[in-house]
């Protein structure tokens, strides 16, 4: 048996990016009769299938069913005769990626509407046989299982149904409960859905299990019941989405606002300071990889502002000679329309162009300073509006011109 596994064999099999592209790839055999009896025998591209008689499916789903326990037993004694922790997971891993390939495969072919029901009866057959095994090296070899690989297409529309369920829990709990801001209620819901909006056939492992873990944190007991618990839950995320991010910096400005001095509003931003530092974060959690975490953002906020708030203005002007020196205002003029602006200044600022900065803080240091063919200076609020008119056309312009950028600078 292990003279059997240590065999390789050439066969086809999807290229791992969600697109329908087979290529040549020598893998092991333990998996070529199921290559074999997906890429071959139940191809609808076979016109025999379509003639198979009902023993003949019977035959092939035996075969299937055979192959799901022979498969499990190959596994295991293959991982016991490698030594080398680096072979273990390379064999896993290999295999976990052709078993969802195949899946995928399976997948595919059943979107055909004609199928006669005893054919669809096959693929799904085999599919589960498929499945069971992914769900077996996923348990029993966990420490070699690739966490970043792609899931199958197949489980993806369980988990869009899932979410679906648990973003129509997260509505009713908000709904039921008229003290929670409606602000801070429409950032969760608008959350969810976008999760749900934005599962694709390259979702991974990984990231489908933050995003059922961050919807599980919600629903906990009393995670929703007030705006603080829900600021809390938020917290523990690390939920650095610039929606939020947002709300809390207004929240910041309505507190400071309410007081009457420099003094009290700075004993003000220190104290909220001190009390977002003691919200506790789960470990290495992210909601946006691209962008610094939560508790960092709003530090660099609160100390700009703190900064701002110390400020002189009698050490500021030296004498009345400078008092009485206009200051001229200086622009640069683009070729760019505000949704453009928008864009260039997001795209710079996820890609980590500026570090320590926030979208508002960038805005305010850039924004009033540029000017185009209708407008002169841009306000931090006048940009931040100009993300719900970002459209194709604006993406293709400011793509055009990045593309121009990095040919001239290959050219340097």
């Amino acid at each position: 048996m292990k003279n059997i596994e240590e065999k390789q064999s050439s066969v086809y099999f999807l290229n791992g990016k969600g697109t329908d592209v087979w290529v040549k790839s020598s893998v092991p055999t333990i998996l070529n009769l199921w290559s074999t009896i997906v890429l071959g025998k139940v191809n609808p591209l076979n016109k025999q299938l379509f003639l198979f008689a009902d023993d003949y499916i019977q035959f092939l789903i035996d075969e299937s069913e055979a192959e799901k326990e022979r498969v499990q037993t190959l596994l295991i004694e293959g991982l016991i005769d490698k030594p080398k922790i680096k072979d273990k997971q390379g064999y896993i891993q290999i295999n976990q990626a052709l078993i969802i390939r195949l899946l995928d495969k399976i997948y595919s072919y059943l979107q055909n509407q004609t199928l006669s029901e005893k054919t669809l009866s096959l693929y799904n057959t085999i599919s589960q046989h498929l499945q069971h095994t992914l769900d077996f090296i996923e348990d029993f070899f966990s420490n070699y299982f690739n966490r970043n690989e792609k899931v199958p297409d197949s489980y993806l529309n369980i988990c869009k149904e899932d979410i679906q369920q648990q973003l129509k829990k997260i509505n009713l709990i908000l709904a039921r409960n008229n003290t929670i801001d409606k602000n801070l209620a429409n950032i969760i819901i608008r959350c969810v859905q976008k999760f749900a909006n934005n599962i694709t056939r390259t979702e991974t492992y990984k990231t489908i299990s933050d995003k059922q873990d961050f919807l599980n944190e919600l629903l906990v007991e009393k995670a929703l019941e007030s705006n603080e618990a829900i600021r809390e839950t938020l917290y523990y995320l690390n939920f650095n989405e610039e929606c939020f991010i947002s709300y809390e910096y207004n929240r910041l400005k309505q507190l400071t606002d309410s007081q009457s001095t420099k003094k009290e509003k700075i004993a003000l931003l220190r104290f909220e300071q001190k009390l977002i530092n003691q919200q506790s974060t789960k470990l290495k959690q992210w909601y946006s990889t691209n962008m610094p975490s939560l508790k960092e953002q709003l530090n660099v906020w609160i100390d700009e502002e703190v900064k701002f708030l110390q400020i002189d203005y009698t050490d500021l002007i030296s004498d009345s000679h400078e008092r009485s020196i206009e200051k001229k205002e200086v622009y640069v003029h683009v070729p760019f329309k505000g949704s453009e602006i928008y864009l260039l200044h997001k795209a710079f600022m996820d890609a980590g162009g500026a570090t320590g900065e926030t979208y508002k803080s960038l805005f305010e240091k850039t924004g009033s300073h540029l000017t185009n063919k209708n407008q002169k200076g841009f306000s931090t609020e006048s940009l931040q509006k100009c993300s719900d008119k970002v459209d194709y056309e604006a993406k293709e312009n400011v793509k055009r011109f990045l593309q121009k950028m990095i040919r001239n600078i290959d050219s340097y």
